[in-house]
């Protein structure tokens, strides 16, 4: 349903589509014995394929109007294994390797595909993750802070430009210097 009406929507109003940010995401913790299998599906519907099927009813628009760029919001924990992470973490990872894979199909279209794995950025998001997990992510940055909105913001900004001309299929990370 929400694909129709965005494809109408494109229809009717004559709208050129050269910038993709697809940022869809809902957070789970939890240890996979102890983590249904339908909460999965429903992380992984959430984080993956809702964003597959956006990007896909979009990709003929954006190839109409002579390519542009595809930004997917993967995550650090979506990199680096933690504990807990079966949900979150592998929906993010699934993304962030689909992005690579789009990339070599869609960049004979002139269209641009790369990944921004933000660290602890300060949403409403990181207020509902467990306190000691992300005071240990705050710690291990070596900036010993939350990254703000505006800072993945101003990377998307960056991706979708012409000043990213010759970034194509990359996994970009915006953490702080979370090790």
């Amino acid at each position: 349903a929400m694909k129709e009406k965005i494809k109408t929507s494109i229809i009717n109003n004559k709208i050129g589509i050269d910038i993709l940010v697809n940022s869809a995401g809902v957070a789970h913790g939890g240890l996979f014995q102890m983590t249904p299998i339908s909460k999965i599906k429903e992380v992984f519907d959430i984080n993956f394929f809702s964003q597959l099927e956006l990007t896909q009813s979009l990709l003929r628009y954006m190839a109409k109007c002579g390519g542009g760029s595809i930004i997917f919001i993967s995550s650090v924990l979506g990199l680096d294994a933690k504990i807990g992470e079966c949900a979150y973490g592998t929906s993010k990872a699934a993304l962030a390797f689909f992005s690579k894979t789009l990339a070599l199909e869609v960049a004979p279209l002139n269209i641009r595909v790369n990944t921004i794995a933000p660290g602890l950025i300060n949403t409403e998001m990181a207020g509902e993750m467990d306190k000691i997990f992300s005071e240990k992510m705050i710690n291990d940055c070596a900036m010993k802070r939350m990254g703000f909105p505006i800072e993945i913001a101003q990377t998307a900004v960056f991706l979708a430009s012409e000043k990213a001309s010759y970034i194509n299929g990359q996994i970009i990370r915006v953490d702080g210097g979370l090790f």
